[in-house]
């Protein structure tokens, strides 16, 4: 076991370090068109229909023949439904010889049933030719997008009912700690309810990968190390919650070192800072700290991304919102630190106050958006305008009713 003085790594290089060093093949499966909202493609889905596969009405009105129309509005009082023109729908297929549409509204049947135009298009107008959406072996959806609901009905036009997409990259969650009893359980005095696990789970699924939530390990070296090699061979991720820090029963470090090489010992900012990761031949582990909100960050800045390599998509930044805050905000700590914020509109803006660290675990997770202070900031002042980083839609703060803090 290493000396416990570690190295303090920055966020931005913590991150680096596990991406450079986490190497995946992805798996892909067949699954029907229904079924694959959310997913990722895994190769170009190319089109088996051409559409139209006729000559089609762009709008609805009266299809006729351009012959017709040399010397400008026709007569056409003897002209005959079906042999000079034919109503035409939007969408539908029509004769190839009928080359030209005419609106429905300026169109005109009387009582006698007489047609007359009162002004018409070019020559071909409003005829969609064949081919004109989509041909056979078109790419219809190219590899790597995240199917959306358009891209499903796309599909289906094309004739696929079937596509090929990423396998979601699975991801073991292992809860650790004398000290926790399983969710449902009555915990006894001076025992806790392990709930992170449900938190992360829930995270790495709606990241879109495939989460299996392990039973709790206590804090014992074998245990872990067993437990650890059991995520490995199924897993492409592994998130080891707990047991992190110096106290007498975290054993997670020298477990780390006997199962792959430890990258990062400890993270330079707060709360959080004994985060860990770790290099198992290329599988990473993620070792996420036992209190929640560090937990938590943890899952989002660095699970997030690896998800993102596996199923080749860009990592999303959270939105930025400038506040004016209300109360002065001093650095808990002198290195990075990550408050957790409640946010409100205000007359020509928003504002927003520190949760602060001892508010109950409930307000916290309720936060509207986190706070980072630089570790050389030694404190923010009330009606100073400062830049946050939004966990929730915007639309959710607007519609608070404005009251004091």
């Amino acid at each position: 076991m290493k000396d416990l003085n570690y190295p303090w790594i920055s966020r931005q290089e913590t991150l680096r370090r596990i991406l450079e060093r986490s190497q995946f093949q992805p798996r892909v499966e067949m699954i029907p068109v229904s079924e694959a909202l959310d997913r990722i493609t895994a190769r170009d889905e190319l089109s088996k229909n051409t559409l139209p596969n006729a000559p089609t009405s762009m709008l609805d009105g009266i299809a006729l023949k351009s012959s017709n129309l040399d010397g400008g509005i026709p007569k056409t009082d003897h002209w005959q439904l079906g042999k000079d023109y034919i109503f035409s729908n939007t969408g539908v297929g029509i004769p190839e010889e009928f080359d030209t549409v005419v609106l429905i509204e300026d169109v005109n049947v009387n009582e006698k049933g007489k047609l007359s135009i009162s002004c018409i298009p070019e020559k071909g107008k409003n005829i969609r030719p064949v081919g004109d959406m989509m041909k056979t072996g078109d790419v219809l959806v190219p590899a790597y997008v995240h199917l959306r609901s358009a891209h499903l009905g796309l599909l289906t036009a094309g004739g696929i009912d079937k596509v090929a997409v990423l396998e979601k990259p699975k991801v073991a969650i292992l809860p650790t700690g004398n000290e926790l009893v399983p969710a449902g359980t009555q915990p006894p005095r001076g025992k806790n309810v392990e709930y992170n696990g449900m938190m992360i789970k829930a995270q790495v699924e709606s990241m879109g990968a495939e989460a299996k939530l392990y039973p709790i390990t206590r804090d014992n070296p074998e245990d872990l190390i067993k437990v650890i090699e059991n995520a490995l061979a199924w897993a492409d991720i592994v998130i080891l919650n707990g047991g992190s820090s110096k106290g007498s029963d975290d054993r997670a470090i020298e477990v780390l070192e006997s199962v792959g090489e430890v990258l990062v010992y400890e993270v330079a900012y707060g709360p959080g800072k004994h985060t860990t990761m770790t290099i198992a031949g290329h599988k990473p582990i993620v070792g996420t700290v036992g209190p929640t909100i560090g937990a938590e960050y943890a899952v989002d800045w660095y699970v997030a991304p690896l998800i993102n390599k596996y199923l080749h998509q860009p990592t999303v930044k959270p939105r930025q919102l400038k506040v004016k805050l209300l109360k002065e905000i001093k650095a808990p700590m002198p290195f990075d630190f990550y408050a957790r914020m409640e946010v409100k509109p205000i007359e020509g803006g928003f504002a927003a106050k520190q949760i602060g660290k001892s508010a109950p675990l409930v307000q916290q997770m309720m936060a509207d958006a986190v706070l980072h202070i630089p570790g050389k900031i030694k404190a923010y002042a009330a009606g100073e305008m400062i830049e946050v980083e939004l966990k929730c839609p915007i639309e959710w703060i607007e519609r608070k009713v404005s009251h004091e803090f």
